[in-house]
């Protein structure tokens, strides 16, 4: 019985959608068919039949006239056309500069890219390729050096809030402090930066090997680098501090022996965490990683 159901129900589900096929097919007609047939009679004018002597001349006519010769009809030969297809013309790039004097062209190809508008100028300009090699081959091996920063420091300080008499949390207000360096990296498309990766990949290789890697390239190296921030572990709040001496340490041992690169990461709020991963994936993706 429910079979049988189902299968009158199937029939008139089917019967439906056959219905709406035909309004809208017989509404498509009415709106593009041709234009009507004139609803008011048209007067022609009056037909003058031929008199029977004029007939007859014109059959005499025909009669005197040669038969026609049926020729071969020649066919004019086509023209043969030649379609040049257009080849993409790409502009010629000028050469590289030598590494040690690529800080004003590189500024001005980075500069020229689409980022928010203010963020640009969080960017260290001097020595920027090897600054840039020199901390992705830092942050690969989880450290961090001073003396070689990619972009500006913080102008505000770093904050912390006291939860009890010998533990401490990183202040909510800290978001802040760091959200300008979300933005920028947010701001401008992966493809923009890779390309222009691409164009100074020489640069960035010569700079690399003036770090004595014989067996390893930079591409490898910033791979270890997007893949180790990415393994950050990802905490639901802020983890607490412990203040053993001049400086905060993590007060869960676990996170305290996490690499240098990693903690600093979870300095950034659990959100800012999520959308910086997100933008490492992207660039991990592009690379092929």
């Amino acid at each position: 019985m429910s079979q049988q159901a189902s299968g009158g129900g199937q029939s008139v589900y089917y019967a439906g959608l056959a219905g709406v096929v035909l309004i809208i097919i017989a509404a498509l007609w009415f709106l593009f068919k041709g234009p009507a047939e004139p609803t008011e009679t048209v007067m022609l004018p009056p037909v003058l039949l031929p008199q029977p002597e004029q007939v007859a001349a014109v059959e005499q006519a025909e009669q005197m006239q040669p038969e026609p010769v049926n020729e071969p009809a020649v066919m004019p030969e086509p023209i043969a056309t030649i379609e040049t297809p257009m080849a993409e013309v790409k502009p010629e790039l000028p050469p590289l500069p030598p590494l040690n004097t690529s800080d004003k062209v590189i500024s001005e190809d980075l500069l020229a890219l689409n980022w928010k508008a203010g963020m640009a100028s969080l960017f260290n300009r001097e020595d920027m390729v090897r600054h840039f090699v020199v901390t992705v081959d830092n942050l690969a091996q989880g450290r961090l050096v001073a003396g070689h920063a990619v972009l500006s420091a913080p102008a505000d300080a770093f904050l912390v809030e006291q939860v009890s008499p010998d533990r401490f949390r990183m202040a909510a207000a800290n978001a802040a402090r760091y959200e300008p360096y979300i933005q920028l990296l947010e701001s401008v498309p992966a493809r923009q930066l890779l390309a222009l990766k691409a164009r100074y990949q020489p640069l960035l290789d010569e700079a690399f090997a003036e770090l004595g890697y014989p067996d390893m390239s930079f591409e490898q190296r910033l791979r270890q680098t997007i893949n180790l921030l990415l393994a950050t572990p990802e905490l639901s709040s802020q983890p607490e501090l412990i203040r053993p001496s001049v400086m905060y340490v993590y007060a869960d041992p676990q996170l305290e022996a996490l690499p240098e690169a990693q903690k600093q990461l979870l300095r950034l709020s659990p959100a800012q965490q999520r959308r910086l991963k997100a933008v490492l994936q992207t660039y991990q993706q592009a690379l092929g990683n």
